[in-house]
């Protein structure tokens, strides 16, 4: 089942590390609570279903157990999408994201993924109508820094 579902399982680990480490500690942290849950799983659910959710659920957890919060995060793995953007702009673009505060960067990370607010939501429990709002806010900061330059 981990093998099936290995995308999704890294895609998970992408979203919530910044570091080939973070990502491998985390990726070994969900396949250790799908072995451990494998009683719990219920045939009735989609495999991938439950796969995802240890995964989602592990990500939260390990978040919220890493002690090494800062002030700003690193933008390795953000991809902003090719549509019309130069390598200038997209330097400029990665500066003033650089300037924003890490829950910020975490959030604008998942929503540049192409993860949907809903899931975002799910990922860092908060409501869609507050990942709506929260990303309407960083799109003003990211308007005010622009402005600023």
């Amino acid at each position: 089942m981990v093998e099936e579902h290995a995308r999704a399982i890294n895609r998970v680990c992408r979203s919530f590390c910044h570091t080939a480490e973070d990502r491998e500690d985390l990726r070994h942290d969900i396949i250790m609570n799908l072995w451990l849950g494998w009683s719990r799983y219920r045939p009735a659910a989609k495999p991938v279903t439950w796969v995802w959710r240890v995964a989602v659920n592990t990500g939260i957890s390990w978040l919220r157990h890493r002690n090494r919060q800062v002030e700003t995060a690193p933008l390795e793995g953000i991809e902003i999408p090719d549509e019309g953007i130069d390598c200038e702009n997209r330097k400029w673009l990665y500066e003033l994201i650089r300037q924003l505060p890490a829950k910020d960067q975490k959030l604008l990370r998942l929503y540049l993924d192409g993860w949907k607010q809903d899931e975002i939501g799910e990922m860092l429990g908060i409501s869609e109508t507050n990942v709506q709002t929260r990303i309407s806010r960083i799109k003003q900061k990211l308007r005010n820094l622009s402005a600023s330059d």
